[in-house]
């Protein structure tokens, strides 16, 4: 018997017949949280540590679950990177068509190739910071930036943000980009048109380190937030710690397994 493992879970299945399609893209060309590209790598570890079971039942006897691993990148260069996410996914989907789809970075430029592949219609953005920037330093494609972008594909949802530059608060309500308070959200959630991606910078919340100012929302608030919302692919990006164990790695993989558990 082998004694080995190159995942997360006890068994890798098939990408034709899994549930749920895990992929990493270690990319961090624009952002400051150079650590990020460690994130795919932190949120695995994490999930290894973790038990299994959500609510009494174990997500990873319940789902099939294809880790297809890292993407690789193309160091320095967004747009050959871009061109790959695009790719990959188009062959994932040619592949299996249904399946759930996490994409674990990275900096969060990531999610504009993905929202450029997937085409969902709602885009619900958990972030401590807008992202709604035309440009920035006079480059268009930043990661400051993705959200201005995937504005003209989809209509945004942003919660937790606690900073906005000049640009971007002037253009609040504008571009197909709008502002929720989480508890707004909570109580009375907007309607989302489908399919529904879901993006997640991990400095939404309080006490993450990723070279940016942390957020202040809390885990029982971004709980209760993904209680309201059904999406249909999902990414967790800017996991900023270097080593493990990861606090920010638990983070992500303790969101993932409240994701996972709804599909059931």
């Amino acid at each position: 018997m082998f004694y080995t493992s190159n995942t997360f879970v006890s068994y890798n299945h098939p990408l034709k017949e899994a549930d749920v399609v895990f992929l990493g893209i270690p990319f961090a060309g624009t952002s400051v949280s150079k650590p990020a590209i460690y994130g795919p790598l932190m949120v695995r570890e994490s999930m290894k540590l973790m038990e299994d079971f959500v609510d009494s039942v174990n997500l990873f006897e319940k789902l099939k679950v294809c880790d297809l691993g890292d993407l690789e990148i193309v160091p320095g260069s967004y747009e050959l990177t871009a061109d790959r996410i695009r790719q990959t996914i188009a062959d994932i989907r040619n592949e299996n068509k249904k399946s759930f789809l996490i994409f674990i970075g990275g900096e969060h430029l990531i999610t504009l190739p993905i929202i450029e592949a997937t085409k969902p219609r709602t885009i619900i953005h958990l972030d401590a910071h807008s992202d709604s920037r035309s440009e920035y330093l006079g480059n268009k494609f930043m990661h400051q930036t993705w959200a201005h972008h995937a504005g003209k594909i989809a209509d945004i949802i942003q919660l937790g943000i606690t900073t906005w530059n000049k640009e971007e608060k002037e253009n609040l309500g504008k571009n197909n980009i709008n502002f929720y308070a989480a508890e707004d959200f909570i109580t009375k959630p907007p309607k989302m048109q489908h399919p529904v991606h879901l993006t997640i910078d991990i400095d939404v919340l309080q006490g993450v380190e990723t070279g940016l100012p942390e957020g202040r929302m809390d885990m029982d608030t971004l709980m209760k937030i993904l209680d309201k919302t059904d999406c249909n692919s999902m990414d967790i990006a800017e996991i900023g710690d270097d080593r493990l164990p990861s606090k920010t790695g638990f983070m992500a993989a303790h969101i993932i397994k409240k994701v996972l558990s709804k599909l059931l």
